[in-house]
């Protein structure tokens, strides 16, 4: 290839990895949007806080991280790019579809139905961003597909604050056919629809060579492609070093979902109002997004040049130091001013250890299997994340008989999780190194030496 082609390739790559992260930007609008128009919602259908806490967490979640691995079986084998303009279209449209909602349950399925659609996000893009990079230079594009993450929940929190605030200072809009609708309701039908664009430019993106491929151990077929339950042998025989990277990465996404209480936080505790907590919470978000990011990448970056086997997981543990004293603390505080400052904290750790997660499974993931068991790990860290982030903070909070306490439900959830993430961790780090070592030698067809 000469200079000019491979720099073409090289950018071209970058607007691959652009175009992911926009739609990780988008899919985390939509995931953030209900937390903007809780009270409203919790207000006008009647909802308990546990309520609230199912629409937060299982009615997203359950899809979400259930139809990945399926989404990951698909994605190894077939067209990345149409599994992902398949995926928006289903997830903008239930977005809308939660406009026409009038009670509990079309509200549940239709958050359910975004959590169906956003499977596809992470299997897809994590398989298409690492073929288009070698192994050592992948953690800067993973990390900056994960900063979307971040960007998307700042957009929403940023932007969606204000917007919510002057469309709940709107009367019932009435359109034809479908009659009047809440003020909440109209929320869901702006934000879901424009995504359809987005569908559409999947199809601009090229289907690179699948690399990684493992010489040894995983039973292909004449195409080379792997059953989910080779997929599953290779990462039980390996558990220790999937498990410890599955955990960590479930704390910080337990410890993130606390961020769907915090327009009910605010108000109970402090009296502000959403478009106060939006603004500010968007900020930090965008704040501490790309500081916990580019550390992350700095300090992966070093580690790598150290001969670090285990960079990718070292930062993601460090991410976790920094995130859970801000998790835990932050709703205690006695003013919302200082509340926002431990927030600081605890959005740039959780930045810096959630970009490290897919970069971290690429390494341990031979090429056969890379969809499927980024698949599974978003099972894994979604059913600890999702399902013991927002439910149980409101069960808490209503065994309490006081919705005011919901700020220390929030902090005992977070002591607990991270304190117990950060022990396992660190405990975990030389398995995870190992794993790096031996799947290096699978991949390149010379046997492994398990040294750091």
């Amino acid at each position: 290839m000469t200079a000019s082609a491979a720099e073409a390739a090289g950018r071209y790559a970058w607007y691959v990895v652009a175009l992911l992260t926009a739609t990780q930007v988008v899919s985390y609008i939509d995931r953030f949007l209900p937390s903007l128009l809780l009270e409203s919602i919790k207000s006008d259908l009647a909802l308990t806080d546990l309520q609230v806490g199912l629409l937060m967490g299982p009615a997203f979640g359950l899809f979400y991280v259930f139809v990945g691995v399926p989404i990951g079986w698909l994605a190894d084998r077939y067209s990345r790019r149409a599994i992902l303009a398949t995926g928006i279209s289903i997830w903008c449209a239930m977005t809308a579809t939660a406009g026409l909602a009038r009670s509990f349950v079309p509200l549940f399925l239709t958050r359910m139905g975004v959590g169906l659609g956003e499977a596809s996000v992470a299997p897809c893009s994590v398989s298409l961003i690492s073929d288009y990079f070698p192994r050592e230079r992948r953690a800067p594009p993973l990390s900056l597909f994960m900063a979307g993450t971040f960007l998307g929940a700042g957009t929403a929190f940023l932007f969606g604050g204000p917007l919510v605030h002057h469309i709940t200072s709107l009367p019932p809009v009435h359109l034809p056919v479908l009659g009047d609708l809440r003020n909440w309701q109209l929320a869901f039908l702006i934000v879901g629809l424009p995504g359809f664009v987005l569908a559409a430019l999947m199809f601009t993106i090229r289907e690179p060579r699948r690399q990684d491929q493992a010489r040894r151990e995983l039973d292909a077929d004449a195409a080379g492609r792997v059953s989910l339950g080779a997929a599953l042998r290779f990462m039980r025989k390996r558990w220790r070093a999937f498990g410890t990277l599955f955990i960590g990465s479930a704390a910080v996404v337990t410890m993130g979902s606390l961020s769907f209480w915090n327009v009910a936080l605010f108000a109970r505790t402090w009296d502000w109002g959403v478009r106060e907590v939006g603004i500010a919470t968007g900020i930090l978000f965008f704040i501490g997004g790309p500081i916990g990011t580019l550390a992350g990448i700095a300090l992966t970056k070093r580690w790598i040049a150290a001969g670090r086997k285990d960079a990718t997981l070292r930062a993601l543990w460090t991410g976790l130091a920094i995130a859970v004293p801000g998790f835990a603390l932050y709703p205690v505080m006695p003013t919302a001013e200082l509340a926002i400052a431990m927030q600081l904290f605890a959005f740039t750790g959780q930045a810096m250890a959630a970009a490290a997660g897919p970069a971290s499974i690429t390494l341990i993931a031979p090429g056969q299997i890379k969809s499927q068991a980024t698949a599974l790990y978003y099972l894994c860290i979604g059913v600890f994340g999702q399902l013991l982030g927002p439910p149980p903070v409101g069960l808490m909070t209503d065994l309490f008989g006081d919705p005011d306490k919901l700020r220390y439900a929030m902090s005992i959830e977070a002591a607990t999780i991270g304190v117990l993430a950060l022990v396992l961790v660190g405990a975990g780090l030389s398995r995870f190194r190992r794993c790096v070592i031996e799947v290096d030698g699978l991949i390149e067809g010379r046997p492994a030496h398990a040294h750091a």
